[in-house]
């Protein structure tokens, strides 16, 4: 049990930095906040096989309400969500609420190799270039035998001097000490259980009211990346009937479980192949993995040439309707590119392609 001045020291040590440039004064001045989460399952509320309510975002909303604000909370998380993902339904499902401040929670979600560091910083230009920008704040989290991408994730928000919070930074010597354990915040793994999602929310509100009493400094100029960030102009190219550059007779399914992917084409013996040609530097394939025996594998060629893992398998034993995806295109300038699914065994759900 995590006790009440442990859960204000625990708050209060998390914070790394309200960041620099944020007009906060502005923001707190206005009657009605839209605050977004994104991230996965931890932000979905997700913990021992159940979606939970009370979840962080629900608590930290319900206390700006009780503030006096008008609080609005955006929620785009689902579990096992990357960033990749979220570059993807952010136009649809973060940036078209026009929020004010954004919380990403992606630090337990990806590796610490390249391909993540791009993704990541990608999803983060796009906020930052928004038409209207939103507060960019970073929530890192960890995992229970400490995992974590804090490694890149903390120098990018030095980098564009962004708010950040550590969950790390604050437990990691509360648990040394034997203040706290583990079970106290979560499950096995990284889900936090219900006081757990009481720390992260006390974090998230500390950082809030620190910001209130910073100092207003001048916004600085967007910096250059930090590493590289190849696919800040990720659009969604969803499957809906006549979807430009797709040739097929491939059947457009609902899928009601789904929040972000509400269809998909079905790629099957029965209704053959799926072609889309489009011009294009960055051309992703998204599709649904899971264990069913009715989920199987498609071939896929790039301009007439198989790719060098040809195969798309969508049968996983790790997988339960969550969406994963491959690089069918990865180049430094733009030109037409022809993508071609074959259907191979079983079904395949592809729930469609982001395009640079």
């Amino acid at each position: 049990m995590i006790t009440e001045p442990l859960y204000k020291q625990l708050a209060a040590a998390s914070l790394c930095s309200v960041g620099e440039g944020i007009p906060w004064q502005r923001l707190f001045a206005k009657k009605h906040l839209t605050v977004a989460f994104m991230g996965g399952s931890v932000t979905q509320g997700y913990a021992q096989l159940e979606i939970r309510r009370n979840a962080y975002p629900e608590l930290v909303t319900s206390a700006l309400c009780a503030q006096g604000y008008d609080a609005e909370c955006v929620l785009c998380a689902e579990a096992g969500m990357g960033t990749m993902q979220g570059n993807l339904l952010t136009d649809q499902y973060v940036l078209a609420r026009k929020p004010d401040i954004v919380f990403l929670e992606f630090a337990i979600n990806e590796t610490t190799l390249k391909p993540s560091v791009i993704s990541f910083e990608s999803l983060l230009r796009k906020l930052l270039t928004a038409p209207e920008p939103p507060v960019v704040c970073l929530l890192m989290l960890r995992t229970m035998k400490g995992y974590s991408c804090e490694s890149f994730m903390i120098p990018i928000a030095e980098h564009y001097h962004l708010p950040h919070i550590s969950l790390n930074k604050a437990i990691a010597p509360a648990l040394e000490r034997g203040d706290l354990t583990w079970e106290d915040y979560g499950d096995e793994e990284s889900h936090p259980l219900t006081d757990g999602h009481r720390l992260l929310a006390e974090m998230v509100l500390h950082l809030l009211e620190a910001a209130k009493q910073a100092p207003e400094t001048e916004p600085a100029p967007l910096p250059e990346p930090w590493l590289d960030a190849p696919y800040t102009g990720l659009r969604f190219l969803p499957p809906v009937p006549d979807a430009e550059g797709v040739e097929t007779n491939c059947e457009i399914i609902p899928r009601p479980y789904q929040t972000y992917f509400p269809t998909a084409w079905k790629i099957c013996k029965e209704g053959g192949a799926l072609q889309l040609t489009v011009r294009c530097k960055v051309l992703l394939v998204f599709y649904e993995t899971h264990r069913l025996p009715e989920f199987g594998a498609c071939r896929i060629s790039v301009d007439g040439e198989p790719m060098k893992q040809p195969l798309i398998q969508s049968n996983s034993i790790y997988g339960w309707g969550n969406a994963k995806f491959v690089t069918a295109v990865s180049s430094a300038e733009a030109a037409e590119h022809t993508v071609l699914l074959e259907p191979e065994e079983e079904n395949v759900y592809l729930l469609g392609f982001g395009i640079c």
